[in-house]
């Protein structure tokens, strides 16, 4: 091979080198974005504009059937909800009333101390006369008084959970979305006060009632409103959500094709 034929073989390998460089730098796969599922509860959220003032309750079946006594709960006085959380994920998601602002709910981390599925309170309920009729409807039987042949009535707590010396606890009770009207007990829904009566156990589960919202509260990325509307997993609780007709139609719709159920229940069974 003479000089010239060797000169032009080298370039040519030069050439093919040097196109085969561009081509790899030019062609090299970007990294895939990351594609963020938002689970049931975030959907749950952005499904309901007025939350948190909602009567609306959301369950996730498959982690309240994970719940154990030491799974945590939340009592958030800002949004008057509460939470339960289950490996790390919110379980549940009901409305509260708790205490008014002369009779505030304490805050901090307390142990469940009592559990009674029937309970009336010693302290607070009606008065009633002679004759069976109610003469003082809120009525602190430490300083009321009580007519000839009448009797103090305390009010009805099905599901009492105690969390203080003083008297504050977990209990059925009236709720309205978003506000307070407790005496100082976290007021709840009769279902959810049902199942948490069944999950929780006496001197080993926690309840901590903040004033904002909890520091393990999730972060929320992704959806759109209108997949958030179409999405919803598991949703309890009045007929009146605070949602608008077509997003009622549209969950009712999904749950139907499916096979998820949405429970309706009113403020107080």
């Amino acid at each position: 091979m003479n000089t010239f034929t060797k000169t032009l073989s080298c370039l040519a390998g030069l050439l093919v080198l040097a196109v085969g460089s561009s081509c790899t730098q030019t062609q090299a796969p970007e990294p895939a974005p990351v594609a963020v599922q938002p689970d049931g509860y975030e959907l749950f959220v952005k499904a309901h504009p007025k939350y948190p003032n909602t009567m609306v309750i959301y369950r996730n079946a498959e982690l309240m059937s994970q719940a154990t006594p030491d799974s945590p709960i939340y009592i958030c006085l800002s949004q008057q909800r509460g939470r339960l959380y289950v490996n790390g994920k919110v379980a549940a998601d009901w409305p509260v009333s708790t205490g008014t602002g002369s009779r505030p709910t304490p805050t901090g981390t307390f142990r469940v101390l009592e559990k009674k599925r029937e309970y009336s309170s010693n302290t607070w309920g009606k008065v009633l006369d002679a004759n069976g009729k109610c003469v003082n409807g809120n009525a602190d039987s430490r300083r009321c008084s009580i007519p000839a042949g009448g009797r103090f009535v305390g009010s009805p707590m099905p599901n009492w959970q105690r969390l203080t010396g003083s008297g504050i606890g977990m209990h059925t009770g009236k709720v309205r979305a978003g506000r307070t009207l407790s005496h100082g007990c976290i007021r709840t829904p009769g279902r959810m006060a049902r199942e948490l009566f069944d999950i929780t156990a006496t001197g080993r589960s926690k309840v901590t009632i903040t004033r904002e919202v909890e520091s393990c509260y999730p972060t929320f990325v992704g959806s759109t409103e209108e997949q958030a509307v179409r999405s919803v997993v598991v949703v309890e609780g009045s007929p009146q959500t605070g949602g608008t007709p077509e997003q009622e139609q549209a969950l009712s719709r999904n749950s139907s094709e499916s096979g998820v159920t949405v429970h309706r229940s009113p403020y107080y069974d």
